[in-house]
């Protein structure tokens, strides 16, 4: 797998052994894993410790590789499997015996497996990372955390448990460091170089800006993040600019030809059913729904109203006892999909929601109209989730639909070149990921992202307060100048 020019040159900058950690933040689809995996081997050369007089050298110890479970096979195992054949004559047992995956039903085999004849690379999910402790007993050779913006929540178990690991070397690869607010970027700094971002509330009082707000109820204020601190910006630059490298798809350095990504808006009226259960929960947060519009649905909280609103302008709701909220038809956007469909009869395709629910009700919706179709929820098994990924880029399948928390990172879908959605996530972030999945080295045409927007509805005020979310982001990554 030769690598193109921009990964010799992250791998010239980034992998010296004077330099412990490192993020790599390169845009989604310019081909991060192969990064990885090529700064590894050049930290592992034999030529940078020889004179030195250690008992194991720090090259004999393994490396862990964090990672969505959606990545594990596809992209980290083959990648590996492509680069130790090619480069070190390795046959496929000499691999076996020198990569392990972790099997989420089996921790305690893996865990023997490190104990007893430790691999060269050892993949594991973030969860693991909270559910094996023991793993904070080896000294690793070096800590690549994909995705790293998994580790975005300094408090959250997982963050701690990545902090906790002792390794010769740390490299983060994510192309949204900065998830969904500027100061989300903190913890992943402070992993690589906690002595340089010792303080969460320093780094928002230095390169934050904020504003005072009141809480009417407690008669108190608080203060809150709204942006960056454009001013500021220079100087966190060339603060990380030793261990820090980001290149995107449109620069024209990097020497990529991938076609270009454009956006189409498709607009659509609530049928009159649907818009009076949306108009009555905008107006006064309870909404009667059911056949004889007797059954209440409460939304005292405003983020929990924001979710119904959502809800309602995908589909019908219904409600059950329990307090479930499901999707059905009718749902005029699922009628708008399918019309693009007909239209397109053989075009691959890939549709994206928030819901589960919406997604099972594009798949019922294909599948009666005899589209080959495939779902990517967080309720298909891991195995089939694999399965639909290959037989959707196999052409095997015509619709892939998937919500964007499952199958909006770590999977390649650029059969297709275009993409829906049917709603947005309020994360910029996991929005650029989700349509990045097609957008990315391989692809061969442009790009169509697709928004079906309902008038009237808190589509378009998310989609306005998406953008001004990314556009801040964009400042702490380096994309635009303060």
């Amino acid at each position: 797998m030769k690598p193109y020019k921009h990964q010799v040159e992250a791998v010239k900058k980034l992998a010296r052994p004077n330099l412990p950690s490192r993020l790599l933040a390169d845009d989604m689809g310019l081909g991060k894993t192969l990064e990885g995996i090529l700064i590894d081997r050049e930290l592992r050369s034999e030529r940078h410790y020889q004179g030195a007089h250690i008992l194991i050298p720090p090259y004999k110890r393994p490396t862990l590789i964090v990672a969505p479970l959606a990545t594990h096979y596809d992209a980290w195992w083959a990648t590996l499997h492509s680069e130790l054949s090619e480069h070190d004559g390795w046959d496929d047992k000499s691999i076996e015996r020198n990569v392990a995956v972790i099997d989420r039903k089996n921790r305690d085999a893996f865990v023997r497996r490190i104990n007893d004849t430790p691999p060269m690379y050892a993949i594991i999910h973030y969860d693991a990372l909270r559910l094996m402790p023991e793993l904070a007993d080896h000294k690793w050779f070096h800590v690549i955390a994909d995705e790293v913006h998994r580790a975005k929540s300094r408090k959250a178990q997982q963050t701690v448990a990545l902090k906790k690991l002792p390794t010769f070397f740390k490299t983060g690869l994510s192309g949204t460091p900065a998830d969904d607010k500027p100061e989300d970027i903190w913890s992943i700094l402070n992993w690589l170089y906690p002595k340089q971002f010792p303080s969460y509330w320093r780094f928002i009082a230095t390169y934050c800006e904020q504003k005072t707000e009141e809480n009417r109820q407690l008669g108190t204020t608080f203060r809150k993040v709204v942006g960056v601190n454009k001013a500021a910006m220079p100087e966190f630059h060339r603060s990380i600019a030793p261990y820090y490298i980001r290149r995107t798809k449109d620069d024209p350095a990097i020497g990529l030809d991938i076609p270009e990504k454009y956006y189409t808006e498709l607009h659509v009226d609530l049928p009159p059913a649907q818009r009076r259960v949306y108009d009555q929960m905008r107006k006064n947060m309870l909404a009667w729904i059911g056949e004889n519009e007797d059954t209440p649905l409460s939304s005292p909280v405003v983020v929990a109203q924001l979710v119904r609103l959502q809800q309602m302008a995908l589909a019908t709701v219904d409600f059950n006892p329990e307090g479930k909220v499901t999707l059905r038809d009718p749902s005029i956007k699922l009628d708008r999909l399918m019309e693009l469909m007909a239209g397109n009869p053989t075009e691959p395709l890939v549709v994206f929601s928030q819901s589960r629910s919406m997604v099972d009700l594009v798949i019922n919706r294909a599948s009666k109209a005899g589209i080959p179709c495939a779902a990517y929820t967080g309720n298909v098994s891991q195995y089939d989730r694999e399965q639909n990924i290959r037989a959707f880029q196999a052409g095997d399948t015509l619709l892939l639909a998937a919500t964007i928390a499952a199958g909006g990172e770590g999977i390649t879908l650029h059969r297709a070149s275009n993409v829906v959605f049917l709603d947005r996530s309020w994360n910029p972030t996991k929005n650029k990921q989700a349509e990045d999945r097609l957008h990315r080295i391989g692809q061969v045409n442009r790009v169509q992202v697709i928004d079906i927007i309902a008038r009237n509805t808190v589509d378009m005020g998310r989609l306005q307060r998406v953008a001004n979310k990314w556009q801040e982001l964009r400042y702490i990554l380096g994309d635009v100048s303060a």
